[in-house]
């Protein structure tokens, strides 16, 4: 379906506008709260991201605390999703979702509509918002698919040349695309295809959102009230954050999983490890006596249906340097298994 926005959205090529922004993040590669969402705010929500259980022709929303249920897994403020989504050890029943993973950074679209519901009422310039979007999906200037024997007719880009190829919001790790209006224009490119806003604030700077491209979760900040209201509200599932914390990080049982399989990928070429979410197996070729780069192969195969193959050409020069990266590569397959 073509996504057109919504009359009152304008594009906008002054990008000075979030100047304010790039002054109060964190470095990007420090992996911190504030390196997603400005400093500044007197408190932090993180809205986690549902997955999706199908229902005959539809689906629903299956929220984090339903999945640390069934894994037996308490939910915390900082957990990642495989925290709960893979656990140590089999839970009993089955999964209460059969999707991949929540969706990256993007707004689940009724969670949307209930941040701007209560967001409108916290600021002063509901009508006069900005809004900064990340172009690389690629749902904005895909092909529709063609009948046999047709050519696929190109979607109309809803962003104007001007704007496309025209300055952006730089910030640290990312650059955007900046459009301006009021609030619900948070909603003008939301739905299948299309995404929220990766960054949205007042005129007035009263709060702001943020969702990461590589986040399957987003921030708001604001004042300690708005903070309260949000993380009580019961449409959402939102926890508190805190700026100065990581926002992503590996379970060490996880890692764990990860060092026994590359020892043995390197002692005998080949491992496999068992989860309650999948299988993953991996053989390796190691670095060769004349320089030649050692390869790893690596199988996943989910219980959600779906599976995937990779080659790593491997960097490591000799055997000593070589079991951490493959435990590297290996750790991202395992929370690949129900993140990606």
């Amino acid at each position: 379906m073509e996504q057109i926005a919504a009359p009152q959205t304008q594009w906008s090529t002054a990008v000075e506008a979030a100047g304010w922004i790039a002054a109060s993040l964190a470095p990007f590669e420090d992996y911190l709260v504030a390196s997603v969402i400005p400093r500044g705010f007197e408190a932090y929500a993180r809205v986690l991201h549902p997955v999706r259980a199908s229902l005959g022709k539809g689906t629903r929303a299956v929220r984090w605390s339903e999945i640390a249920q069934w894994s037996g897994v308490p939910l915390h403020p900082d957990s990642q999703f495989h925290s709960i989504a893979l656990p140590a050890g089999q839970p009993a029943g089955p999964a209460p979702w059969n999707s991949q993973g929540p969706e990256r950074g993007s707004l689940d679209l009724t969670d949307a509509e209930t941040l701007v519901e209560v967001l409108g009422t916290r600021t002063s310039t509901p009508d006069s918002c900005l809004f900064c979007l990340w172009d690389g999906w690629g749902w904005d200037t895909a092909m529709y698919a063609a009948l046999p024997g047709e050519q696929p007719i190109p979607v109309p880009d809803p962003v104007p040349p001007e704007i496309r190829y025209g300055p952006r919001v730089q910030l640290p790790g990312r650059d955007y695309l900046l459009y301006t209006g009021p609030i619900d224009a948070a909603l003008a490119f939301a739905g299948s295809p299309g995404q929220t806003p990766n960054l949205w604030w007042p005129a007035d700077r009263a709060w702001c959102v943020a969702s990461e491209i590589d986040l399957c979760w987003s921030y708001v900040g604001g004042s300690a009230q708005l903070i309260e209201e949000l993380i009580a509200d019961p449409r959402l599932e939102a926890l508190p954050a805190v700026a100065e914390q990581p926002h992503s990080w590996v379970e060490d049982y996880v890692i764990q999983y990860a060092e026994r399989a590359a020892a043995d990928l390197v002692s005998t070429g080949k491992a496999s490890i068992e989860t309650a979410r999948g299988t993953i197996r991996a053989t390796l070729r190691g670095p060769g006596r004349l320089g030649r780069s050692g390869s790893l192969r690596i199988q996943t195969d989910g219980r959600n249906g779906v599976g995937s193959r990779a080659d790593h050409r491997l960097a490591a020069a000799g055997q000593a340097e070589l079991p951490a990266e493959i435990s590297g590569y290996l750790t991202m397959a395992l929370t690949g298994l129900v993140e990606d």
